[in-house]
């Protein structure tokens, strides 16, 4: 099932709002001037600040006045409360959240089983009504019962029968292992809702501890490889099987071209507007790149083959080094961001009319980063990409991909610091050889940062109105704009990362694995097309 990323445009004017649709619930929660967590932002949460002037932060505490995360609660952090009164909570960024995400929905909440209309036991296991079926209630096997166990038990993990289902009933009365005929969840899964249980199984809130749940796979976990797109409607890219050997986390990157259904490479320019990602469970991220030119001449897809990395030793795969990244070419100069993901089975489709050009008679880069830190098994990574194409004559938009990192990240022992940079529109269209003129027509936008990033913040410059807001590590919220967001050529974009450094004894600096730090915004704007100049080879 897609994780959905979907635009729809109307045909109205460029410089008119464009209505865009998205499929699929928020799942990043970003109020964080609700100091109380009431579901309001009022003036209960500014007497909240008011009262903590002058004092540190609490990162651990369950009502935070330091709304910035800048470490001080200071005038800084009533001005934002002050500024957002009367907005409300939309999304949830919680523990109770990402168990429903990653183990609930995946393995438990189907049609036959715990979810309407079977709801066997009982029991619906679907996102709200979960906690209700879970939480202090009586289980139906009657020896649970008996020996006075409930479903969840608040603050006592061992008398939760839930837990004791997942890890597997010693006990023959108590039934079998669940989830029923999918084999066991990943033992990280299982750790993490026992650490959950024993802070009291909140339904809000985030329960230090627990790590993304997002990269686990489960042992018996089945990838079913998808069809590529028809012939004539678009081409399959491939990143073969790698291995991820237990407690090890590895980043790969595999050179391969768009062919055509003869193993053809595709000759002259394409333009997509649709690109379905899939891989399975365990990976940071995905990333599509297109090595320029000068990337292709000087060898960057022949630096560092290892044949040790792939399930075939034919396949050429070369790992990053994060002591020497560059040996695999510099980002910008041998290559381009083309798409990335976070998450599995997801699906980014254009605005009618909008199309990404790629150069057919160039080399791609597949990169992915996989995390099997946990894992007691050799994980296998794997992707598959399909991108479709519409006709040259039906463009009337080029889609142009924003790619911007802040490298500039240090956060001593102990602190909390926070990263700046702005991305200038002049900027922009000198380099990439657009008219000066130009207006940037954004119309996605999102974030990326690792374990220790707190807040996420995009601004728009010449108007500090609030583009894009994450405390989701893990689960950038993705941000549509409807109408599109119009950037004039005096104008850019602000971004701001808060990043903590309370578990480590050396500065948190950026760095590319999940132990370091990043602070980047891709998405893509579009621009009439006799506007869009070369773009940078």
């Amino acid at each position: 099932m897609y994780k959905k990323i979907v635009f729809s445009i109307f045909p109205v004017l460029l410089m008119v709002g464009v209505p865009f649709l998205a499929f699929g619930h928020d799942e990043g929660s970003t109020l964080l001037e609700d100091v109380n967590k009431d579901g309001e932002v009022n003036i209960q949460d500014l007497v909240l600040v008011a009262a903590a002037l002058g004092q540190p932060g609490d990162r651990t505490a369950d009502q935070n006045p330091d709304v910035n995360r800048d470490g001080h609660v200071n005038v800084l952090d009533l001005v934002r409360v002050s500024n957002r009164f009367g907005e409300t909570e939309q999304g949830d960024n919680s523990t109770y959240h990402d168990i429903q995400d990653n183990i609930f929905d995946k393995s438990c909440a189907n049609s036959a089983c715990h979810a309407p209309p079977q709801n066997s036991r009982d029991l619906n296991l679907t996102y709200g009504q979960s906690y209700h079926d879970l939480v202090n209630r009586v289980p139906s096997n009657a020896a649970a019962a008996a020996a006075g166990m409930k479903l969840i038990d608040p603050g006592n993990p061992d008398n939760s029968f839930l837990l004791t289902k997942l890890m597997g009933p010693e006990a023959p009365e108590f039934g079998g292992r669940m989830p029923f005929g999918m084999g066991p969840l990943h033992k990280g899964k299982i750790d993490a809702i026992r650490t959950w249980i024993a802070a009291g199984a909140p339904q809000e809130g985030k329960v230090p501890g627990i790590g993304d749940l997002g990269v686990l796979r489960d042992p018996q976990e089945v990838f079913n490889p998808p069809p590529p797109p028809a012939p004539g409607q678009g081409y399959q890219l491939h990143l073969p099987p790698f291995k991820i050997e237990p407690g090890t986390e590895r980043e790969i990157f595999y050179a391969t071209q768009i062919k055509d259904e003869n193993g053809q490479p595709v000759e002259g320019d394409i333009f997509i507007n649709r690109v379905e990602i899939f891989y399975p469970s365990g990976s940071h991220h995905f990333i599509v790149y297109r090595l320029t030119e000068e990337g292709v001449a000087n060898g960057v897809q022949k630096r560092g083959v290892d044949p040790s990395i792939g399930v075939n030793p034919e396949d050429e795969f070369r790992e990053l080094d994060p002591e020497d990244p560059q040996v695999l070419g510099n980002f910008g100069v041998d290559r381009l961001f083309v798409v990335g993901t976070q998450t599995d089975d997801t699906l980014f489709q254009f605005p009618k009319g909008v199309g990404l050009r790629l150069p057919g008679n160039t080399v791609y880069d597949l990169n992915s980063h996989y995390i099997n830190l946990l894992g007691d098994e050799t994980l296998i990574g794997e992707t598959y990409v399909n991108i479709y194409t519409i006709p040259e004559e039906e463009v009337k938009y080029e889609a142009v991909e924003i790619f911007v990192s802040n490298r500039g990240i240090n956060v001593p022992p102990g602190l909390t610091r926070v990263a700046k940079l702005t991305w200038y529109v002049e900027d922009e269209l000198r380099i990439r050889g657009h008219d000066p003129d130009t207006a940037l027509n954004v119309f996605l936008l999102t974030s990326h940062m690792h374990r220790h990033g707190e807040l996420f913040e995009i601004f728009q410059n010449s108007t500090d109105n609030l583009l894009h807001r994450s405390i989701a590590y893990d689960d950038a919220p993705i941000d549509l704009f409807d109408p599109v967001l119009v950037l004039g050529p005096d104008d850019g974009i602000r971004f701001e990362c808060t990043h903590n450094n309370y578990d480590k004894n050396v500065p948190l600096q950026f760095g590319l694995t999940s132990e370091d730090e990043m602070c980047i915004i891709f998405g893509y704007y579009y621009i009439p097309v006799e506007k869009a100049g070369d773009i940078i080879q």
